[in-house]
């Protein structure tokens, strides 16, 4: 027990020794390290915000049904009284919250005042415009999918002529949405491979930089893991470093836009605002700069290290 204790002591102690020889290199030559920080945290940064990017659109995708409407064209030959009939019989489902009845002369007659068609509409011998119901769906509507439950459902009735769900944007949002997702991936593939390589080549200058003293450790008993051991802290750091750098960028990008979407989305009526990095986010990012620094130095130290022998 006694010679256990002193060995896990000496273990721990090696770690902190290599890890502040570590920091106190770095602190010696600051311009550099924040340099070599600031090229690894713009290349995490980007999928960073494609990633925030995808988080609010999935976000705005969820929102969807409080400006959603389902419109129904009734038959040509349609009478009001058979309108309101079917108007009664949609309001009593508990899956429509609200049913509005469009007379078609006032659909004209806005129609008209709309595009400024007032004298050609004159001419014609009938009214083109058929009436309409305009179906708001309940809170029970929750997905797409219900949606269009919901329209198939009311496209059974006689008098519809025609149906249209009013939600083609949640459509078009999804598509957009796959494929950022599918580039975020490859973006953040491609870019973690560039901060390895990074790394990489980072770690090895500096294995270069200490050869002489390298081959003079291992000459005097120093273990491979030893040897290693400074170089695979120099990456978490840098790791670390390029994480810390990715959000600021990430806040101050996002602040900078924040102000122009708050006000494109008044400018619909919609509440949205740009939601930026959570603590889960902020904590992911660090942690996956450190495994990304940590594998870029051991990759260097692997091949490089072992090929250093004393004379």
């Amino acid at each position: 027990m006694d010679t256990k204790k002193p060995l896990l002591g000496s273990y721990f102690g090696n770690h902190l020794k290599s890890l502040r020889h570590t920091l106190e290199e770095q602190k010696a030559r600051p311009v550099a390290s924040f340099f070599t920080c600031s090229v690894i945290g713009i290349a995490i940064l980007l999928p960073t915000l494609l990633g925030i990017l995808l988080l609010n659109i999935y976000s705005a995708d969820l929102d969807w049904d409080g400006s959603a409407q389902i419109t129904l064209f009734l038959d040509q030959n349609t009478s009001t009284i058979k309108a309101h009939e079917l108007i009664k019989t949609l309001e009593a489902e508990s899956s429509i919250a609200e049913a509005a009845f469009i007379d078609k002369d006032a659909a004209l007659e806005e129609f008209k005042a709309l595009f400024k068609l007032s004298k050609t509409l004159e001419h014609l011998d009938r009214n083109p415009l058929p009436h309409s119901i305009v179906v708001k769906p309940s809170s029970e509507v929750m997905t797409l999918e219900d949606a269009e439950q919901l329209r198939d459902r009311l496209g059974v009735h006689k008098i519809v002529d025609q149906i249209q769900l009013d939600v083609m944007w949640v459509q078009r949002l999804r598509s957009i949405s796959g494929f950022l997702e599918r580039s975020t991936w490859l973006l953040a593939l491609m870019l973690g491979f560039a901060v390895i390589l990074i790394l990489g080549n980072t770690v090895r200058l500096a294995i270069e930089n200490k050869k002489d003293e390298i081959a003079v450790l291992k000459l005097v008993g120093g273990t491979d893991a030893f040897v290693c051991r400074p170089f695979l802290y120099m990456g978490i750091f840098f790791g670390l470093g390029g994480g810390l750098v990715a959000i600021v960028l990430c806040s101050v990008v996002l602040w900078i836009l924040g102000g122009p979407i708050e006000s494109l989305a008044i400018s619909y009526q919609s509440s949205f605002r740009l939601s930026g990095l959570s603590f889960e986010s902020t904590f992911l990012i660090l942690f996956l700069g450190a495994v990304l620094g940590w594998f870029g130095a051991w990759l260097a130290v692997r091949r490089h290290i072992n090929e250093i022998e004393p004379i």
